[in-house]
């Protein structure tokens, strides 16, 4: 159908109930796509926790564990504890192998090649050399002091 200049627009077809339904339940597709993206893209079992400083807590908090792929043990670290009004403890973790022993003391090397000799708690279990082990312990000035070792089972 033509129009002619000046003449009234013809009524224009409206939408009826059936085409406002089909609009609000494409609308609601595509905005649970989109949610469903934006949980995907931030959901927290791909973000970096719990693991290091800042993650799995309130910002300078430490996490629970490695980052997701990274769940071998470490084989040695330290880190500060604590607060200046009760004073700081500097921690210490080492898996290794026994290389020297004594009643006091143990000497365990890292798979990378880094040593370190604690002295003992006076109820600690038997050790010996070429033990693999896991040792917790505290380090005040220049000494390492065990607080716990753990045989590992081979």
């Amino acid at each position: 159908m033509t129009s002619t200049w000046g003449a009234p627009v013809p009524d224009q077809p409206r939408w009826g109930w059936r085409e406002t339904v089909v609009a609000v339940g494409v609308a609601a597709v595509i905005a649970g796509a989109g949610g469903a993206a934006i949980h995907a893209a931030t959901d927290s079992s791909a973000a970096f926790h719990p693991g290091g400083p800042g993650s799995g807590g309130p910002p300078g908090a430490f996490g629970g564990g490695p980052p997701p792929g990274m769940c071998a043990p470490g084989l040695h670290g330290e880190f500060v504890t604590g607060e200046a009004a009760t004073g700081f403890v500097t921690a210490l973790s080492q898996t290794g192998t026994v290389t020297a022993a004594s009643p006091t003391s143990i000497t365990i090397r890292s798979a990378d090649g880094f040593t370190q000799t604690y002295t003992l708690p006076a109820d600690h279990a038997p050790v010996a050399v070429n033990d693999e082990v896991q040792v917790r312990g505290i380090r005040t000035g220049d000494t390492a002091q065990a607080s716990s070792v753990s045989i590992e089972r081979r």
